[in-house]
């Protein structure tokens, strides 16, 4: 799914990343000080900097190391042979599981990484550019007609995202995974009309 698990060899960095995870989703990345995680992690100050740099290094690796697999699960499904929308329906499948298994690391995954200043390494395939690959060659082969891949990729990340955020504020219950079949029916709502 999703689980980020640190590098081999450290109990020490996985509680570092464990109590900044915590804080960055509940105080941002840029208000949380070193101070305050390793107060949350139970170590001196000065233990982070044997693991790590910086803060931005903490918030760097945490992404990257738990992004980047995601990103790889997503590939695997973008490459099945089967329909665009068959895979799309795969990936929100993938998506809740992995919201399901641990909210804080979805909700940091989603949001650190967005905007001008990414920290996702130029080549990756991101779930914005498997989607936009997919709805592309659903244009091209007429599989999906009358869209446009830039507009309804941001549309359908907005279908995908929205009711973790009414879980993330209470507005929903129960599981997310449990939302998928009327999440993947609007998504073939929005593409085959």
């Amino acid at each position: 799914m999703i689980t980020h698990k640190a590098k081999p060899g450290s109990k020490t960095r996985q509680r570092i990343f464990d109590a900044a995870l915590a804080l960055f989703v509940e105080q941002g990345v840029a208000e949380t000080t070193t101070r305050d995680i390793a107060s949350a992690a139970g170590i001196a100050e000065g233990t982070i900097y044997r693991h790590f740099a910086s803060k931005d290094d903490i918030a760097r690796d945490l992404f990257l190391d738990t992004f980047l697999p995601f990103c790889d699960r997503l590939g695997l499904i973008f490459k099945q042979d089967a329909s665009i929308i068959d895979r799309l329906t795969r990936m929100i499948e993938q998506f809740y599981a992995a919201y399901d298994e641990n909210p804080t690391l979805w909700i940091y995954l989603m949001t650190y990484q967005s905007g001008p200043r990414s920290k996702v390494p130029d080549g990756t395939a991101t779930p914005f550019l498997l989607m936009h690959q997919m709805l592309t060659e659903g244009v091209r082969t007429g599989e999906l007609t009358k869209i446009d891949p830039d507009l309804h990729t941001q549309i359908l990340l907005g279908i995908i995202q929205q009711p973790a955020a009414g879980f993330v504020y209470g507005e929903l219950a129960g599981d997310l995974s449990s939302k998928r079949g009327p999440v993947a029916d609007a998504l073939r709502k929005v593409l085959q009309g």
